[in-house]
């Protein structure tokens, strides 16, 4: 199952966050992402998903599917709940392997107060200006990254 292996996932990524000199401990852990490696896992894995999960959206996002699920229960993280998983398959001619991939949080400011504050990073700042679901991103490693977003995943895609 894609998420037996979280709370490592997650131990490591707030490591290499910390590590960046990112202060995440206010901010909602919203959700993790779990990447696929081909359109057929994608296939594979999202039945799996559904028995713990209802799915949510599913929509083709910069040419890809990506799938947002409400967990049945939500998942004990150090004193946080986490209510979704997103799965996402790849972009055409996208290779990387099948694991978990990203974390999303929800800052309590705006994208420049944000980014001003910790500006010695290199941003990812393509996806700033989407209607949708605008973010920030920052690679961690070459198959993990952070996003920060303005509102939880669950209520944007809830109110479409």
């Amino acid at each position: 199952m894609i998420l037996d292996n979280y709370k490592d996932f997650l131990d490591k990524l707030l490591q290499d966050i910390e590590a960046k000199g990112i202060d995440v401990s206010k901010y909602n852990l919203d959700h993790f992402g779990y990447q696929c490696s081909s359109d057929k896992d994608y296939d594979k894995l999202k039945p799996d998903v559904e028995k713990i999960a209802k799915l949510i959206s599913e929509n083709i996002v910069g040419g890809r599917r990506v799938g947002i699920f409400k967990l049945n229960n939500p998942l004990d993280y150090k004193d946080r709940k986490i209510e979704a998983v997103e799965l996402v398959a790849p972009k055409e001619d996208q290779e990387c392997p099948s694991a978990l991939e990203h974390a999303e949080f929800v800052i309590d400011t705006d994208f420049d107060s944000f980014i001003n504050k910790y500006s010695g990073l290199d941003w990812d700042l393509t996806a700033i200006n989407q209607p949708t679901f605008p973010m920030v991103k920052l690679r961690l490693s070459d198959h993990t990254q952070i996003k920060f977003h303005l509102q939880p995943v669950l209520k944007i895609v809830e109110s479409k």
